[in-house]
């Protein structure tokens, strides 16, 4: 079970070690039962060796390049002759695409992000919600409202268009990062709107942190047991925070929400936040900033309706 960061770095120790362990293995063992092929091999090394310091000292090659193709011939000739496969000189990973390292060309390996999937889940256990709260149990007729037309559009007309425009959102987050807010009264579907895109990504093998706000800054507290989500929210592929305006607004509280939200809009990650408060609250609490961010960088969806946890038996 991941707990951190550093538990993910010792596996991929771990799984180095023994990568190397089963070479070396059985690269003796190919040596204990084959002596002349192991001379071969050393034979081999220290005929490169040999070129290499003689173009170093501008020496003639020719000669030492002859010795290193008979040495190879000699050398395919006793593999062939005993049946034996050339691949144990050759070092096995668990996954040939990062080596075992984590990474490829600088990005996370698909490995490692199946790693750290496990990791946000310890931390926010957000695979408990997503067999209820997934698109495919989202019932448009909850919006089937009476009384709410935006524009020319009945209000489940309106939520119709959203609902894939969230869905698109999510299948080209790796091209497209996004920014939402969801905004609207308690119980109008922010919440499970959030946790459909949520399960939409880890579907999708996109790591997902989802926590509320209130956990959010409780945990960058000094008295705080355990790790700040702070790291884990700035590498995460989707950040979903949830609540916003429901925690105890400080000069702190807005200088941290404030460090979050630039920090992923600079880096181009996708988040969502929802929150209970209208524009012009937001405006009202928040650092300008803030404000702006929230306004003019994130994607504004506006839920109305009334109290959807009364029409369906999930947590909204």
């Amino acid at each position: 079970m991941f707990r951190s960061y550093d538990d993910i770095k010792r596996e991929y120790e771990y799984i180095r070690q023994a990568d190397q362990l089963r070479y070396d293995e059985k690269k003796e063992l190919i040596y204990s039962q084959n002596p002349e092929l192991k001379k071969m091999d050393l034979a081999i090394i220290k005929s490169y060796l040999n070129i290499g310091t003689a173009r170093i000292d501008k020496q003639p090659i020719d000669k030492l390049e002859k010795e290193l193709d008979d040495l190879k011939k000699e050398r395919e000739k006793y593999l062939k002759e005993h049946n034996i496969n050339d691949d144990y000189k050759e070092l096995k990973y668990v996954c040939d695409k990062c080596k075992d390292t984590g990474y490829v060309n600088g990005h996370k390996c698909s490995c490692f992000v199946q790693k750290e999937i496990e990791l946000f889940d310890n931390i926010s256990h957000f695979s408990k919600y997503i067999k209820d709260d997934n698109f495919e149990n989202l019932d448009l007729s909850f919006y089937n409202q009476s009384g709410i037309v935006v524009g020319d559009k009945t209000y489940k007309e309106y939520m119709k268009e959203y609902v894939e425009e969230f869905k698109e959102m999510v299948a080209n987050m790796d091209k497209k990062p996004f920014s939402l807010l969801l905004i609207g009264a308690t119980g109008t579907g922010k919440t499970f709107i959030a946790r459909c895109m949520g399960a939409m990504a880890l579907k999708n093998n996109k790591s997902v942190l989802y926590v509320n706000v209130n956990e959010y800054l409780n945990s960058l507290k000094p008295d705080y047991e355990g790790e700040p989500l702070k790291y884990y929210a700035v590498n995460c592929d989707l950040f979903i925070l949830d609540d916003l305006g429901t925690e105890r607004i400080t000069d702190y509280t807005n200088t941290e929400i404030n460090y979050i939200i630039d920090k992923r809009l600079n880096d181009k990650k996708s988040t969502i936040i929802t929150t209970n408060l209208v524009p012009d609250q937001i405006a009202e609490e928040y650092l300008g900033s803030t404000h702006s961010r929230l306004e003019n960088a994130f994607y504004n969806c506006y839920l109305a309706g009334d109290d959807l946890r009364r029409l369906k038996n999930v947590s909204i």
